[in-house]
């Protein structure tokens, strides 16, 4: 119990139901005095990792810190309670997936199967689990030993089958995709995925990945993508050279990382190449990837001149993007805070502290719901079933940093058409508003989000640093439009494509 004066602090536990006629969304009692749950978005006692648990409570027990208050009446003074949460116990918060807001490519199936003489290398099992893909995997691995299976980066499509992979190899894997992996684990009991990563190796870029007795020679180096830790590999087997460089782009965060990208392909380039598997989904899209750097320079413009608190909703796997803009943010004096269960999620893996004290007037908020999922914070705020939440139309900034996934147009026409009138600004990457069709709605776009796979000249530059006679490539999506404009790059260079179905490849 603490005292501050005539007013008596005290964190208790109660159970909270639905609120009576004082407006409280959830009250309780305490003491024979009522107790209404605070209801500010942004309050100096309530514990922010608590509220963000807030968004699946349906009623239960709440710790609380209890301050009191007294209003008069015409004939007496009542006094009540208002109560800040402290503590959501798991059981009453609701179990919310770790992978909440977390990005997948819409490349669809991911996974390669590098046959040696004494087994496979699996690598990257997962997809994005739609048009029996599952099934398709199963049918890929029957039968099959697997000497070692090997996750490139954390994205879920990239590791979504990891529990399904037979028991006689090393899981090999950054720290990244091993913690992502061991929350979705933890998050939906999958104790057959708990005991496989218990026997997992770790592997940093640039290291290579040694297997006891194994006909197959592999190394590593690292990707620039929009998740940290992706790795290449360079697989040596008895017959054939693989370089797989999967979900990837040239550029990074620095000037001089897309330089380091080239140069590091060009020395691999120096040996035999017979195979080379990457992901094309931007194949239509001219030029080279920008830096992603610009991000960052186009959002510390934004809350250069915000007046009051920005929204930023991303996929809560651009980690890097997230730590940067987060350090901007506290640069100039804005309190940042996370909402929803892939943010903080990304908030534990990056170690970041949410905001004590400042103007929360003005705070950052990372928020998940870029592609209007069910349940995350943005579209419980279109709902209106975030009433913790309340936008001010006339200071609050919303910023989309990710682009519409094909097939989102839809949902995410809708939720922006709901949060229009609700903020001052609305703020979209660039060419999103006539892809989700937006034109009319006075919604502004800018460089705030850049995508993590190659365009189109740098895919050319790949094929330039790899073309030699013989050689092959496996690439993916082999949808349109992107490979027909593959196809146009590929054709000068004589390179043949393989089938995107044959994903059983003999080295």
């Amino acid at each position: 119990m603490k005292k501050t004066g005539l007013m008596v602090i005290e964190k208790v536990k109660l159970w909270f139901g639905p609120g009576g006629r004082e407006g409280y969304k959830w009250a309780s009692n305490y003491e024979g005095f009522p107790v209404g749950l605070c209801r500010q978005a942004f309050c100096e006692i309530c514990n922010p990792a608590a509220r963000g648990k807030m968004k699946t409570f349906r009623g239960g027990e709440l710790e609380v810190t209890l301050v009191p208050y007294r209003r008069p009446t015409f004939w007496k003074e009542e006094m009540f309670y208002l109560g800040h949460v402290t503590r959501v116990p798991e059981r009453e918060a609701g179990v919310v997936s770790p992978d909440e807001g977390t990005e997948v490519d819409v490349a669809g199936f991911n996974t390669f199967l590098y046959l040696t003489e004494k087994g496979g290398l699996l690598i990257d099992p997962g997809s994005q689990e739609f048009n029996g893909e599952e099934a398709r995997f199963r049918r890929l691995i029957a039968g099959q030993i697997i000497l070692a299976t090997i996750v490139t980066h954390g994205h879920h499509d990239h590791q979504s089958y990891l529990s399904a992979v037979p028991g006689n190899g090393p899981v090999v894997l950054g720290s990244v995709a091993f913690q992502l992996a061991s929350r979705r684990a933890a998050w939906q009991r999958d104790f057959r995925l708990v005991r496989i990563l218990e026997r997992a190796r770790r592997v940093v870029p640039g290291d290579p990945i040694l297997l006891d007795d194994a006909p197959v020679k592999i190394d590593t180096f690292f990707l620039p993508h929009s998740i940290p830790e992706t790795t290449g590999l360079v697989i040596q087997g008895e017959r054939k050279r693989v370089v797989h460089l999967g979900d990837f782009k040239l550029t990074g965060w620095e000037g001089e990382s897309k330089a380091k990208t080239i140069a590091t392909l060009r020395e691999i380039a120096k040996g035999r190449v017979d195979i080379l598997s990457l992901n094309i989904v931007n194949a239509h899209l001219p030029g080279f990837t920008p830096l992603e750097a610009v991000v960052v320079d186009t959002t510390t413009n934004i809350l250069a001149r915000a007046r009051g608190r920005v929204i930023i909703a991303c996929f809560s796997t651009n980690l890097e993007r997230i730590r940067r803009i987060a350090e901007v943010a506290q640069i100039l004096g804005r309190p940042v805070q996370f909402f929803g269960a892939g943010m903080q999620n990304a908030r534990e893996l990056l170690r970041l502290k949410t905001s004590e004290e400042g103007n929360f007037e003005e705070a950052v908020i990372f928020a998940t719901g870029c592609q209007a999922e069910e349940n995350s914070v943005l579209w419980r705020i279109a709902q209106k079933q975030n009433p913790a939440f309340e936008l001010r139309p006339e200071s609050d900034v919303l910023v989309s940093s990710a682009r519409c996934i094909p097939g989102n147009e839809e949902v995410l026409r809708e939720q922006y058409r709901v949060f229009r009138p609700q903020v001052a600004e609305l703020i979209l990457n660039e060419g999103e508003v006539n892809q989700i069709g937006l034109t009319d709605l006075g919604i502004e776009e800018a460089p705030v989000h850049r995508t993590g796979h190659e365009s189109q000249a740098g895919l050319q530059l790949v094929l330039e640093i790899f073309q030699r006679s013989g050689l092959k490539v496996s690439v993916w999506p082999q949808t349109e439009p992107q490979i027909t404009a593959f196809r146009k790059i590929a054709k000068p260079f004589g390179i043949e494509i393989m089938d995107e179905k044959e994903r059983v490849i003999e080295i």
